[in-house]
């Protein structure tokens, strides 16, 4: 159109008439081109964020069930750029990197053809340059593949660092650490900017080149086609249609440095991503055939010569358990630290993995049970207690989707949370901050206890759950809990015996091994491993009794 309404004009017969012709045309052209553009557009962008949630949500549901050996490792740090950073990136290569290559794809078939239409000689001179475009996008899309990876590494790792550092803000002000920790976020800090440095140095000349070779095909066309058009063998109009035809593959020639830019780091993002994918999840998340008809969980557990070794540990957690705990009964498994007892009760959770046949619950190996029932029958507190963003109703509700809204303060008063809520302006609507940063020690123990009771599960396990309250509070506690248990299997560890002398069982573990079981009297009587701890227990409460009488802190 614009080489024939310049042509048109320059015949002085027509010239009045192809000024209004013309330009209506061109402008008729102009708004059809925006109108397809923003078709497509809005349904690649589209289609890019629908893609973007249904990666991300993926993501986020694939690491739900993750083995716990996966996070021993993993920082949470790096696992949220993955799932934010990563994501966006690989967003960014299917949506406006993909748009970009249609977009240059349609301008170059349809400059191309009208340029080979008006002159196939000058088009195929102005084409020369062109074989040069792959050959650099080959080369730097190495190194900026490569460089991309590490940047975003880089950025995972700070954003660990920060995490880590805003979750231990107590240690790091406790221990006058801020200095330390600044030099440390600086060091990661300034190793980002220099990978992020040489990255735009990458693009800094992987630009410009692309240009360049936009610029050579111009200047082939100024020689060529300004001769031509002297020569009198091209019109002006040809002339300036041309040139406009190949100023219009001058985005193309830049979309396809853009699109190598999004290739680049959406790849990259991409890799990091199918790392998650590529790890599978628990065996604990395998589908099981429905158990519509089963009786429900009476309770009794069995240990049946069961092993453990962690993962790269060179000597067994467990070994060779054996161990019947009838149900309604309290058991209590006690020992020194790193004896095994936490590990004894993560195995019965299936928060790692036992071997098949080794853990029995009614009498079915817990492998063959559906993880749902499994769930739903055990009520848990653990030593590391972690409560949720939310208020102290919420956090009591977890997961209690057996346990009626109403039975809250029930809970709570048998965990001797009351008093504590009462004292909140909000009550139980108080809203407790991350991790029940507005608790206390106690007060978040006996939390996680109510949101264990709540559930009225026939398995109830207690792993070392009062070590932040105080020995009257304790009692209280426990006194609370007598009834609720009756009936119940309790599985308690702790490491005070005045806490699970009144088990119907206790069973002391040293180094992985159950060495010592029997009542709290058979055991004192036995005069072995048990009563030798007990033995020191009442010795240091003697001497703390005696300081307290003198006056002495």
């Amino acid at each position: 159109m614009i080489k024939g309404g310049i042509d048109t004009a320059l015949r002085a017969g027509d010239a009045e008439r192809s000024l209004i012709k013309y330009p209506a045309l061109i402008l008729l052209g102009a708004a059809l081109q925006g109108f397809f553009r923003y078709c497509w557009r809005i349904n690649i962008h589209g289609f890019s964020r629908r893609c973007e949630a249904d990666l991300r949500d993926r993501v986020f549901s694939h690491l739900q069930k993750l083995p716990l050996s996966y996070f021993q490792y993993a920082k949470t740090g790096d696992l949220m750029s993955r799932l934010t950073n990563d994501i966006h990136a690989v967003r960014e290569l299917m949506g406006f990197g993909s748009l970009a290559i249609v977009d240059a794809v349609v301008v170059i078939v349809f400059s191309l053809t009208l340029m080979i239409t008006i002159n196939p000689w000058l088009a195929f001179w102005s084409m020369l340059a062109m074989p040069l475009i792959p050959i650099v996008v080959r080369f730097f899309g190495r190194q900026i593949f490569r460089w991309s990876r590490d940047t975003q590494a880089q950025l995972s790792d700070m954003s660990a660092y920060v995490l880590e550092n805003l979750s231990g803000i107590r240690v790091v002000q406790a221990y006058a650490q801020e200095q330390n920790q600044i030099r440390g976020f600086d060091a990661i800090s300034s190793e980002y900017r220099r990978k992020s440095m040489w990255l735009t140095t990458l693009w800094g000349i992987f630009w410009p080149l692309m240009q360049v070779m936009a610029g050579l095909a111009a200047t082939v066309v100024l020689w060529l086609g300004g001769r031509q058009v002297l020569q009198g063998t091209m019109t002006l109009g040809e002339y300036v249609a041309f040139t406009g035809y190949l100023g219009m593959l001058t985005w193309p020639l830049m979309a396809i440095g853009y699109t190598a830019n999004q290739y680049q780091r959406g790849t990259a993002a991409l890799s990091r991503i199918a790392e998650v994918l590529d790890t599978p999840i628990s065996p604990r998340y395998r589908a099981l055939p429905a158990s519509n008809g089963s009786p429900p969980i009476r309770g009794a557990v069995e240990f049946r010569n069961l092993t453990f070794v962690y993962a790269g540990a060179d000597a067994p957690a467990l070994k060779n358990i054996n161990l019947q705990i009838p149900a309604g009964t309290v058991c209590a498994i006690v020992g020194e630290t790193g004896s095994g007892k936490s590990t004894l009760v993560n195995l019965l959770l299936r928060l790692y993995e036992p071997e098949d046949r080794t853990i029995f619950v009614d009498g079915v190996d817990i492998k063959q049970l559906p993880r749902r029932r499994l769930e739903d029958a055990i009520g848990y507190v653990s030593q590391d207690i972690f409560l949720f963003f939310g208020s102290v109703r919420d956090n009591i509700l977890l997961g209690a989707e057996n346990g009626e809204t109403d039975r809250v303060d029930e809970a709570a008063r048998i965990a001797q949370l009351l008093p504590a809520i009462e004292l909140f302006g909000a009550g139980f609507d108080t809203v407790i901050g991350e991790r029940g940063m507005r608790l206390s020690g106690g007060q978040k123990q006996r939390t996680a206890l109510a949101r264990a009771i709540i559930k009225k599960p026939p398995i109830v396990i207690l792993d070392d759950a009062f070590s932040s309250v105080d020995a009257e509070t304790e009692d209280e506690i426990l006194r609370e809990l007598k009834q609720f248990t009756q009936g119940r299997t309790t599985l308690l560890i702790s490491h005070r015996l005045s806490t699970v002398r009144d088990a119907d069982r206790i069973v002391y573990l040293r180094a992985g091994e159950l060495i010592e079981q029997g009542t709290h009297t058979e055991l004192i009587a036995r005069r072995g491993a048990y009563y030798e701890l007990y033995r020191r227990q009442n010795l240091a409460r003697e001497v703390e009794s005696m300081a307290r009488a003198e006056g002495r802190p």
